[in-house]
């Protein structure tokens, strides 16, 4: 697998607070291939339910070692999963123990309309497809039909697909809404090849992202909605816009590449674009290692919570997130509750010390922390991520602020992104909880 490094340990306790894919090993026997958001979190578990389950003991009671490999995100790892499970079929994956409950997404690209479908294993094994095989794409396998559903639901609400079985005489319901556009109904009764031609590129798109390949994808939509824009088709545009941000957000950590090789781990890449992007503005002594990400949240004054995420060597490291409650009663803006946070956070010595802070803010932000950061014994650089568009502010040495408006599918601005959409995530959440015992009382 490209871009994987796979390491090796035997206490389930050293194990990293990241995203990625396991296996339990006996020796040089494979037992068992698993993903996680949280390794650490996912093989204690498994240490626990081994003393409940049969299967989990049979699994942590052999196994001599376990490997993982560090990956960019959930959908990655799930990837990434289901491509190992499908090349070394390990004894303890029970629901793919049996490889005719194996599921795929398939693709006929020879059908002169295109649709996804499911198929089983044993369907993909009989005589009738083994001799069309040459014309099937084939994507999986996933570890439900749930899944595969959640998959194909998010791409086609980017880009429009027919799903039906067979092609009617009158437009689908699905083709009302904007899910099948255009409906192969109607090509096929206008014999439209325009619209026959713009569905097929569309499927191909689909056979893209299922492939792992989905920044050309987004570029191509770049390019249609600055057609549209200069058409002055301005609904067009947004609607397209904001398909774009929700399919984004829901894969919003996920890097490939140009051909359609998946890059499951491209932490090493997102630091060497961060480093460069910072570079611009000032010198970066040493590479940047942890990066501490913050966001304020409060509701109507009450429960007032700032929140402290982080990467570690491009790599989020949910095992060292942190959550502030703001004590102060006169911060009553996000300002004065950052100033709190990274006041109580900058006095902790046990953490580890930050090579990069990043504030969910721009210029007022920065500026009212700035008094705080150059006070430090030892200097540490911050900068703030600004939204509309997303552009970085970066203080410079001469006391003023620049404007920096990296390229949207620069690694290490994405990373940023990534970061901030966290942080604002993990604040919310905490603040939500704070809500609820509030109301309780």
């Amino acid at each position: 697998m490209p871009n994987l490094i796979w390491k090796a340990i035997t206490d389930h306790k050293v194990a990293p607070s990241t995203c990625g894919v396991y296996q339990y090993w006996q020796k040089d026997k494979l037992l068992y291939i698993g993903k996680a958001i949280n390794l650490k979190t996912r093989l204690a578990s498994h240490a626990q339910n081994a003393k409940l389950d049969d299967k989990e003991r049979a699994i942590v009671g052999a196994a001599t070692e376990i490997r993982y490999a560090e990956v960019d995100s959930e959908f990655l790892a799930l990837l990434l999963e289901a491509s190992l499970i499908r090349e070394h079929m390990p004894p303890y994956n029970r629901i793919w123990k049996d490889d005719k409950t194996y599921l795929y997404i398939v693709i006929d690209t020879n059908d002169p309309y295109p649709r996804p479908r499911f198929a089983r294993a044993h369907e993909l094994t009989n005589t009738k497809f083994k001799i069309q095989i040459t014309r099937y794409n084939f994507f999986g396998p996933f570890p439900s039909t749930a899944i595969a559903e959640e998959v194909l639901r998010v791409i086609r609400r980017l880009i429009p697909f027919c799903m039906a079985k067979k092609v009617g005489k009158h437009k689908c319901f699905y083709s009302k809404i904007g899910l099948c556009d255009p409906c192969p109904a109607t090509i096929q009764a206008t014999n439209n090849q325009n619209l026959k031609k713009q569905y097929r590129k569309q499927i191909f798109q689909v056979i893209k992202i299922l492939s792992g390949n989905i920044d050309p994808v987004i570029k191509d939509l770049h390019r249609d909605l600055k057609v549209a824009s200069a058409n002055q088709d301005f609904e067009s545009a947004l609607k397209l816009r904001n398909k774009i941000n929700r399919f984004t957000r829901f894969i919003s950590h996920h890097t490939f590449r140009e051909n359609t090789t998946i890059s499951y781990n491209t932490s090493q890449q997102k630091i060497d674009s961060l480093v460069n992007i910072l570079n611009s503005v000032y010198k970066i002594p040493n590479t940047i290692k942890r990066i501490e990400c913050y966001d304020a949240s409060n509701n109507s004054f009450y429960d007032s919570v700032v929140s402290m995420v982080v990467s570690v060597g491009g790599l989020l490291d949910r095992g060292q997130y942190r959550r502030f409650k703001i004590k102060n009663p006169r911060a009553n803006n996000d300002f004065d509750r950052l100033a709190e946070a990274l006041s109580r956070r900058l006095k902790n010595t046990t953490w580890d010390h930050p090579d990069l802070i990043v504030i969910d803010g721009g210029t007022p932000q920065l500026r009212r922390l700035r008094e705080l950061f150059d006070q430090l014994p030892t200097p540490i650089n911050y900068i703030g991520l600004a939204k509309h568009p997303d552009h970085l502010v970066i203080p410079t040495t001469n006391g003023e602020f620049k404007k920096l408006q990296p390229d949207r599918h620069d690694l290490g601005f994405r990373h940023l992104q990534e970061l901030r959409d966290e942080a604002h995530r993990f604040a919310n959440s905490y603040r939500k909880i704070l809500e609820k015992k509030r109301q309780c009382v």
